[in-house]
């Protein structure tokens, strides 16, 4: 595997090279396999990588061209082969200008100056010191911008002997005062002006104003008998400052007297304790005050005049939007670090964010984008997609209201012109590509039109829609994508020589009957055609591309598309579809599209004995609006091979490469499955149960939903109380109960190999095999594989066979040694386990009743959630009248809300009579803390002997197959037998 990554690195692109997550996809392994092996041989990550060769052809640019602007010097870049964006370029070129790697060319009056003004060693050195220590400035945002100024006025009151000058830094709340004074601090320890482990204090003025007396207590101390209480001497922060920097943060906030004590310090360096009379202390400190108020109306005239530095810092709508475009950086990279994931945020959004006025400056600006980042990220957890994607729906419905993209300044929409990702590996932010952008108009499209099905929207008003949309969104793209000059070398590089000669054609036989049309077509075209030959081969369909709608509107275009279409396939012996005329017409129009592709999906199908399955697939199909399920009947004076021929026969028809489902209400077929997949090869599960309910709720996942076969197979199987053609029965599990867990290696080969297995197991699932063990065995000698298994299950419980051929032995789920040793082979192997041990133990049902689940009850608040359960418990005599207070409490104290959706408000134990969970699924999120979205809530009414309950039900709800069964249950009934499942009699 090692020779594989390293060989991969060594050809990859060097403009381009391969990232950690992109080698593991291809080698089908883990991206921390890929990395360790990067690190153990001191291989650079891809970016590091790529920008080796980037910053030398950076410098040669330069060098070249003299001083570039970032978008010119991004553009020259991509023609010489790398796909990468002005934030990337801009950053680079920002960090050589301040090494000096490079300088622009000088005019020969610009060297004789340079000569005149060249300074002394000394000086050199000072300075270097200097510039070195303003690199901490740097975080602060503007600092060689908008707030050079202020931030010269910060060094030089630092800088100032013999111990600084005082400072007031004031401004609007949320721009940053207390930062400033913070990098203040930390730009004096670096310039070594104070002595060493200089003290820093912060305090905050406004904690104390409703006790004038104890604020002045904190700062400047107290003597023994002072006060009622004074019973010791106390030194104040003012004594512990000495010799150091105390922030007094919202200083208006000092009284008069407390104003006139500080300037006393600052004139004389002495103070008194409260109740001293004749001591003086002394103390040498640098005061920084921050406030929001004006300093003239809140401050003493005596107490400002001894504050000679006064730094004022702007609210965030005064400042410049490339600075304001930082802050948005910043705190959407905070939230991709926080999550863990990429984030990929809309151009509208950014925008929107952009174009927004905070009252609350960026303290509002972080509160919004936490809130837009958790809406996206619920919004990615409730349809499976491994994208976090942020996008306009995502913010707030007073900053949607207030957006309106035709009313966007220039200056921003120069600024925005793409999607940018955040990701929080190695804190990279980077732009779409331009390639990037032509393929995410399908993509968003798609989003749309699966949103507006989702809704229940008509075909009709969603083609409508999607026309509208195209307009808006492809008239846009037109005006980024003509930005670039993308060399037909590079356009070649994309999609082949064929596909680049086909668009070429299609351009100049179009231009002789529409001399209109630019050469700026051929890069979005290609990468169409690339797309639609890919749809042929795959045999895809196109839907809701309206022929006639097109040809009435663009009469002249769809001529000239027709007579093209034609042209190519009998040029190229290619078939391409007849919707292809109307894409074509409306690209000759400059515009680009996409329609919604008649995507692969699951094969479905009802399978049972009689006349049954037809009917119960006929209701489903009508219920759900489609004619998806298949149903199968079989003659009761079939035998089981044949009834095998024609499931066969059948799902080699609905088979549209994604695997096949099958409910099936006959035993004979649920151990069939791994005989049909070698018949056919085709991926097929099995579940035990074919009923009009169970057959609606399989439509509804194979349709609406992006899982998996396995996904849904097991979603489906544990609704069904774990009847998938892999469980064992329930007597069977009863009888074997107390039999010790194990995984079985065996392999055709010998012991030897299934070692192999073992260890590799063992070395990935370590955490997991904590209750199991691994027993290998080989059956070269020639006995019956059957044999070995009946043996070994007489002594131990089998959880899974991992071999090199399947025993097809019903009861145990099988892994192939060639999946096993893929990432995807252990995460399947590593849900068998944590679902075995999921339903091993479980003593819910003592305290969960169906009675206490309330399922999408139409509430909006989550005070509506707590009181209907709480209240419901009090009645029943669960919990004591003062529980609904402790919970609100509890609410108010910290957040019960957990990762994935859920909540758990809980109150005080002692006011719990019975031990009980209620359970609240909601078809629309709440927000709960402000922040976060939930659509599940368990009230946990536990008592100090419950904690069995609350471990049980956090394995459960930790399980994302389980969760997801909960949220598409529609029943209390649906929802206590999957948190139920095996679990033990109540005594």
């Amino acid at each position: 595997m090692e020779e594989r990554v390293i060989q991969l690195i060594k050809n990859e692109d060097k403009k381009n090279p391969l990232s950690d997550e992109q080698i593991a996809k291809k080698l089908s392994i883990f991206r921390e396999n890929v990395t360790t092996i990067r690190n153990k041989y001191n291989i650079q990550n891809s970016r590091e990588r790529r920008n080796r060769l980037l910053v030398q052809d950076i410098k040669k640019l330069i060098e070249e061209h003299g001083d570039l602007s970032v978008r010119k010097l991004t553009r020259l870049l991509n023609d010489q082969g790398y796909d990468v964006g002005k934030f990337v370029i801009g950053s680079l070129k920002k960090e050589l200008e301040e090494i000096q790697e490079f300088k622009p060319i000088k005019t020969e009056k610009e060297k004789h100056l340079d000569l005149i003004q060249d300074e002394t060693s000394s000086e050199k050195a000072l300075k270097e010191k200097s510039q070195n220590a303003s690199d901490i400035f740097s975080a602060f945002i503007g600092y060689d911008g908008s707030m050079k100024s202020q931030i010269s006025r910060a060094k030089a009151a630092i800088l100032y002997p013999p111990y600084g000058l005082h400072t007031l830094i004031y401004g609007p709340s949320g721009v940053g005062k207390s930062f400033l004074a913070e990098m203040m601090y930390k730009y004096a320890v670096k310039i070594r002006n104070y002595r060493e482990n200089i003290p820093f204090y912060e305090f905050n003025c406004a904690d104390y104003a409703d006790n004038p007396q104890l604020l002045l207590t904190q700062l400047f101390g107290y003597n023994k008998g002072a006060f009622t209480g004074a019973v010791v001497d106390k030194p104040g922060i003012v004594e512990f400052c000495d010799g150091g920097i105390l922030f007094l943060d919202e200083i208006h906030r000092l009284t008069p007297k407390g104003q006139e004590m500080l300037f006393y310090l600052i004139d004389k360096g002495k103070f008194r304790r409260l109740g001293e009379i004749d001591t003086q202390r002394k103390s040498t400190v640098m005061i920084i005050g921050a406030t929001t108020e004006n300093p003239e109306s809140t401050l003493l005239l005596t107490f400002r005049r001894r504050i000679p530095m006064l730094i004022e810092i702007p609210p965030i709508k005064d400042r410049p939007l490339s600075e304001k475009l930082q802050f948005t950086q910043n705190n959407f990279m905070t939230e991709s670090r926080r999550i863990g994931c990429e984030l990929q945020v809309k151009e509208d959004v950014l925008k929107c964010l952009l174009d927004a006025e905070y009252q609350g400056n960026l303290g509002q600006l972080k509160s919004d984008i936490q809130v837009c980042c958790a809406k996206a990220f619920l919004d990615a957890k409730i349809r499976h997609k491994d994208t976090i994607v942020v996008r306009l729906d995502s913010l707030s419905e007073e900053l949607k209201e207030s957006y309106d993209d035709r009313l966007v300044r220039k200056e921003i929409n120069d600024l925005i012109y793409s999607d940018i990702y955040y990701s929080p590996e190695d804190n990279i932010v980077y732009e779409q590509s331009a390639i990037e952008r032509s393929k995410n108009i399908y993509d968003e499209l798609d989003y749309k039109y699966e949103e507006m099905k989702r809704q229940g929207i008509s075909k009709t008003k969603i083609s409508g829609v999607l026309s509208q949309e195209l307009e808006k969104t492809l008239s846009k793209y037109i005006k980024n994508v003509e930005n670039y000059k993308f060399s037909l070398q590079e356009v070649s590089s994309i999609v082949g020589d064929k596909i680049l000669n086909i668009t070429k054609e299609i351009y100049e036989n179009a231009k002789k009957s529409l001399p209109s049309l630019r050469n700026t077509i051929i890069f979005p075209l290609a990468i169409h055609i690339n797309m639609a030959m890919e749809r042929v081969r795959s045999n895809k369909g196109i839907n809701n591309l309206n022929l006639k709608a097109i040809s009435e509107q663009s009469p002249k275009e769809y001529t000239v598309a027709k007579k093209i279409v034609k042209i190519i396939q009998q040029k190229y012996y290619i078939n391409l579809l007849e919707e292809e005329i109307g894409f074509l017409a409306m690209y000759f129009k400059n515009f680009q599209s996409h329609s919604q592709m008649n995507k692969e999906k699951i094969g479905l199908l009802v399978v049972s004995h009689g006349k049954v399955a037809c009917g119960m697939s006929e209701t489903a199909n009508t219920i759900m609006g489609t004619d998806y399920a298949v149903g199968l009947e079989m003659n009761f004076q079939d035998s089981p091979s044949s009834m095998i021929d024609k499931v066969i026969n059948v799902v080699k028809q609905i088979d549209q490469e994604k695997g096949c489902l099958i409910l099936a209400d006959m035993g004979s077929l649920t151990t069939m499955g791994g005989k049909i997949e070698r018949e056919t090869g085709i991926s097929v599960r099995i579940v035990a149960r074919a009923d009009t309910l169970m057959v609606i709720e399989a439509i509804r996942k194979v349709l609406w939903t992006s899982k998996s076969l396995d996904q849904i197979a097991e979603e489906l199987d544990i609704k069904n109380n774990g009847t998938l053609q892999t469980k064992e029965k329930n007597n069977q599990e009863l009888k074997d109960k107390d039999k010790q867990n194990v995984i079985l290696c065996l392999c055709i080969t010998g012991e030897g190999v299934a070692k192999t297995v073992r260890n590799h197991i063992r070395t990935y699932l370590e955490e997991d095999l904590k209750n199991i063990t691994i027993l290998t065995k080989g059956y070269i000698e020639g006995e019956k594989v059957e044999n070995i298994i009946e043996s070994i299950a007489k002594n131990y419980r089998i959880v899974a066979v991992v071999g090199t051929i399947d025993p097809q032995v019903m009861g145990y789920p099988f892994i192939s040694v060639t999946e096993i040793f893929k990432s995807q082979g252990l995460d399947k192997l590593q849900r068998m386990i944590k679902r075995h041990n999921l339903f091993e133990e479980n003593h819910l049902n003592e305290v969960i009743k169906s009675e206490n689940i309330f399922v999408n009850p139409r509430y909006t608040y989550k005070d509506e959630v707590i009181d209907n359960a709480i209240n419901k418990l009090i009645k029943d005599g669960y919990v004591k009248p003062e529980f609904l207070l402790s919970v609100y409490k509890r609410e108010s104290q910290m957040t019960t809300y957990l990762e994935g959706g859920i909540a758990i408000p809980h109150g005080y134990t002692e006011l719990v009579t019975k031990p009980v969970i209620s359970i609240t699924k909601l078809d629309n999120p709440i927000i709960w803390d402000g922040v976060n979205f939930v659509d599940i809530i368990f009230v946990l009414a536990l008592n100090e002997n419950s904690k069995k309950y609350f471990d049980e039900l956090y394995s459960i709800i930790s399980n994302k197959s389980l969760l997801s069964a909960i949220r598409s249950s529609q029943s209390s009934e649906e929802i206590l037998n999957i948190l139920c499942i095996n679990t033990k009699p109540v005594k």
